[in-house]
């Protein structure tokens, strides 16, 4: 033993390893994917067992036991497969047969490589076959396979489409269809006659008897279409025909390709039937769309409703018609005064007026003969918007919306009709017209009678709708001063019965006041009760009707230079307490005071980001300076820049990004700098505890700088990702030498994330920093990468490595937030309930800028300690801007959090506080924890101030 142990001290110190400056190889994971437990270990032991069964029964019990677990080894496909095959051929039961080509379509979707073999072998297995539910089987597998396969491999396609075109001939219907569909799928693109040939050929199925063949051959030319090919423009007269079709399976496929034919060739003339007029084929197709509005399936008229949104090059006259169930004048054709008078010359009779009407038309017309539209058509949108089906009306009202934004005319047509469906049975449905309403409030200009109608919805119970209901006024325009003088007083009689609508309402007055400084300014006197002899009392400033007048004026003031000189003094007050306490609603303004000081704040000043960039370059500079001198600057720059990140907003998420990395730095050099972290072992408990909660600390401050700021360039990623790693290394040394517990996780985590590191700084070209780079070096030379091992070369990296440098200031960073808006733990009252109930407590809050929505947890914590994590539903997670032209609402993911908190406890003898609150949840490997059942609350970094409710859980009343 003695001798081996010298042999191999020898070979470790008397080697001489000579490192070429080459690139670090990526080390690589093998994952090792477990076989599925199951009766048998590999397909080749159940083909063999195949041969062994007496009767079919057993055959398809064995075959579908297997299903979807196929675990073949490669070497073996041919081989399966061909006894498989083998035993296809012997098979009697069809059932059987369908199943043994499933097994053999899941190899093939397992391995693609081996497509083109198993392809042509099923094309041989089903060639004699005579059985319908086999042949059928076949076709899907062909077409499923055929699928992996590369489009270049034209000749193979082909070869698809030729066995597809020879199996059409079979008289079932799912023979066909899966025929079809290969040809639509398989078919390589081509032009001129031969894609005229492959249309006459599916064409020559529109007719068939069965109406799935029939569904199937039109939706095999819109396959074709999606896919390039160019529709012949002449099958337009056959697919109107089917629109009449006893299914509607066929009606609605047929709907579809009149919508493609219409907008792929809106220009085309074609004849009016029964008339020698030509209209546009775009027109006539959306006549015929028209129709569909009232078929008699649900499922037709809804996708009928849908497509007409989509035919934007329609006529005028033919689109204003959809909107009046009586044909229009305009849309018959009438004849000329010439025409009228060849007519009497040709035929050669004059009316001598002594016989009554001996000048009467020779023939009586139907008028419906010589119309443009037929009158079935005629408003096909009211038709939509009074259907008894939520889906057709909601259907009608999103077309409705898509054609007037791109037609301002039938926009202003149709605005009546969109107000209309406000009063729909239906919240979905109106909550549609409302945003539709919205969409298109830049082409229409509200009169008081639709105001009205508009402003009787907002006592609808649904939040959703009011909320909605706000969005769309703040986006309207409004004709008159009275017009908005009700609604600015209905808003605010609605806010008393619903205070939960108070920054909803307040958000809505600011873009209004904002529209129409022009309507604001005669109001002014009248919103805050200026009398032009008396003065009048000072309104409360906390009143809510008091403040959504301020948000009203303010924002009117900003465009409207009339308004300013009508504020008193006392306004001007309480303009500046409303800029401090709400900023988001109240706009910068240049007003003057009685004492002539101007009072104004400035949102940003240009020497922020200077001051930014001089406090970086000079811990840059300070960097070679004594480790105390040092971490007294670093904590002096913390401090600078948390108080500018207070000061100006626009440069607030660098400031806070910047900040809290000179926390980290300063962290790890104060660990660095005391020693204790080399042999922790020998240290004291408290000592030794302390050593602990700051490398806590510390992983914290790397896993906020990772999940607490969006905008970061990659070059910043990575140095956030680099600082991460040397804490990571720092607490595995901590837990190889002052803990007990194991340092197998934490090491595989450290090398998992030196892995990761390795990667990033390759794809982004970027150069790691002397700690990384000397770890790099150092983990290539290790054979077995033991955490004992990984910790002793650690160490002295830790100890002559400098801190990295501070990355330079980006503008683009923001910094994940939380703004608790109910409950606003304000309120003295405690919540009662029964103890040992469920008590809900509405929640609402504004999260800004975040990383992962998906990541986002709710805290509950009672005063026994006991703490519980909630996971938000997505439906309770809602866009904070929808304003796009926010410039905020496009830096990370902006988000209103409306959901209710569930509370329950035992009886207590007195009230106590609850606190909540809003956290990001975070990988426990990072934090250092070890992942056992017994712990489950998972790592949460809190987004803001916990909010603390008082509740008072009360003991069961027990009656007679």
């Amino acid at each position: 033993m003695a001798a081996l142990l010298k042999k191999r001290a020898l070979a470790e110190f008397t080697q001489t390893v000579t490192q070429e400056p080459t690139q670090v190889p990526i080390k690589r994971l093998k994952l090792v994917k477990k076989p599925v437990p199951g009766i048998f270990s590999s397909l080749a032991s159940i083909i063999e067992s195949l041969e062994e069964c007496t009767n079919s029964n057993e055959v398809i019990w064995l075959l579908v036991s297997i299903s979807g677990k196929i675990e073949v080894d490669p070497a073996d496909i041919t081989e399966i497969v061909r006894k498989l095959s083998d035993h296809f051929k012997n098979e009697a039961e069809s059932v059987a047969r369908v199943k043994i080509l499933m097994i053999i379509g899941e190899i093939g979707e397992e391995y693609p490589s081996e497509c083109l073999s198993i392809i042509d072998e099923i094309i041989m297995l089903i060639k004699n076959d005579h059985s319908h539910k086999v042949l059928a089987q076949g076709m899907k597998i062909i077409l499923k396979l055929g699928q992996l396969i590369n489009e270049s491999v034209t000749e193979f396609h082909q070869k698809l489409v030729d066995v597809a075109k020879n199996y059409l001939k079979d008289t079932n219907h799912a023979v066909k269809c899966r025929c079809l569909d290969i040809i639509g799928t398989h078919t390589p693109l081509c032009l001129g006659a031969e894609a005229d040939k492959v249309f006459h050929l599916i064409s020559s199925y529109f007719n068939n008897g069965d109406a799935r063949v029939r569904s199937q051959a039109f939706s095999t030319v819109i396959l074709l279409y999606e896919r390039g090919f160019k529709v012949n423009p002449n099958i337009y007269v056959y697919v109107s025909c089917a629109l009449r079709d006893d299914y509607e399976i066929v009606r609605s496929v047929a709907l579809k390709l009149i919508w493609i034919l219409g907008n792929a060739y809106p220009e085309n003339e074609i004849l009016v039937p029964g008339s020698i007029h030509e209209i546009r084929l775009i027109d006539d197709a959306f006549g015929k769309i028209c129709n569909g509005v009232t078929d008699l399936s649900m499922q037709v008229r809804t996708l009928a409703a849908k497509l007409l949104g989509g035919m934007k090059q329609v006529s005028p006259k033919f689109l204003t018609q959809t909107l009046d169930k009586k044909l229009m004048s305009n849309m018959r054709r009438k004849r000329t005064a010439h025409e009228l008078a060849w007519e009497n010359v040709t035929s050669g009779e004059w009316a001598s007026g002594k016989k009554w009407a001996d000048d009467a038309p020779k023939e009586l017309l139907n008028a419906d003969s010589i119309s443009l539209m037929s009158s079935g058509a005629c408003g096909a949108f009211v038709h939509g918007l009074e259907d008894e089906f939520l889906e057709v009306r909601s259907a009608a009202v999103e077309s409705l919306c898509q054609l007037s934004i791109s037609n301002p005319n039938f926009a202003n047509m149709a605005l009546d009709f969109m107000v209309d469906m406000f009063n729909d049975e239906i919240e979905d449905v109106r909550l549609k017209a409302i945003d539709s309403l919205g969409l298109i409030s830049e082409h229409i200009v509200l009169r008081d009678d639709q105001l009205e109608t508009i402003l009787g919805a907002l006592e609808d119970f649904s939040q959703d709708v009011r909320e909605g209901l706000h969005r769309m006024l703040a986006s309207c325009k409004m004709s008159t001063t009275a017009g908005l003088k009700m609604c600015v007083d209905k808003l605010l009689d609605n806010l008393k019965k619903y205070p939960q609508d108070k920054r909803s309402t307040c958000r809505c007055l600011q873009s209004v006041g904002g529209k129409h400084p022009e309507l604001v300014v005669p109001l002014v006197p009248h919103f805050l009760a200026i009398h032009p002899f008396c003065d009048m009392a000072e309104p409360d400033v906390e009143n809510p009707h008091y403040i959504c007048h301020l948000i009203l004026i303010l924002n009117a003031a900003k465009y409207s230079s009339t308004i300013t000189p009508l504020l008193e003094p006392h306004t001007l007050r309480h303009y500046s307490y409303l800029r401090d306490t709400m900023p988001q609603f109240v706009p910068v303004l240049n007003l003057t005071d009685p004492n002539s000081n101007v009072v104004s704040r400035p949102l940003s000043v240009p020497e922020s980001l200077t001051f930014l960039n001089n406090v970086i370059s000079n811990l840059d500079t300070a960097e070679s300076m004594a480790r105390t001198h040092n971490m007294a600057l670093f904590q002096t720059a913390k401090e600078q820049l948390n108080r500018l990140s207070e000061m100006d907003p626009t440069v607030s998420g660098t400031a806070q990004f910047t900040s809290l990395y000179i926390g980290a730095q300063l962290q790890i050099l104060q660990i660095l700098d005391k020693g204790y972290w080399v042999n922790p072992a020998t240290l004291a408990t408290q000592q030794q505890n302390t050593l602990k909660t700051n490398i806590h600390i510390l992983l914290e401050h790397c896993l906020k700088l990772q999940f607490f700021f969006v905008g970061l360039s990659p070059r910043e990623q990575c140095a956030v990702k680099q600082f991460r790693l040397r804490a990571l290394a720092l607490n595995l040394v901590y837990i190889v030498k002052g803990s007990n517990s194991s340092a197998l996780a934490p090491c595989h985590h450290f090398l998992t994330a030196v892995e990761d590191m390795q990667k990033d700084l390759q794809q982004g070209g970027i150069q790691p920093d002397g700690f990384t780079s000397m770890v790099f070096r150092d983990l290539a030379q290790l054979e077995e990468p033991k955490p004992g091992t990984v910790a002793r070369i650690l160490i002295p990296i830790l100890l002559e490595s400098k801190v990295g440098s501070i990355p330079r200031p980006n503008v683009n960073i923001r910094m994940s937030s939380a703004t608790i808006i109910d409950p606003s733990g304000q309120g003295d009252t405690s919540l009662k309930f029964t103890a040992g109930l469920i008590m809900s407590v509405p929640f609402e809050a504004e999260l800004n800028h975040l990383l992962d929505p998906e990541r986002i947890r709710l805290k509950i914590k009672y005063p026994d300690q006991r703490t519980q994590i909630v996971l938000p539903r997505p439906q309770h997670l809602r866009p904070l801007y929808y304003d796009t032209s926010n410039k905020e609402s496009h830096i990370g993911h902006n988000i209103r959090l409306l959901s209710s908190v569930l509370v329950s406890h035992q009886v207590w003898s007195e009230a106590c506080n609850v606190e909540v609150n809003v956290a990001i949840c975070v990988p426990e490997a990072d934090i250092g924890k070890k992942k056992c059942s017994l712990d489950v609350n998972p790592t949460l970094l809190d987004l803001c101030a916990p909010v603390k409710v008082s509740i008072a859980p009360k003991p069961i009343k027990k009656t007679l």
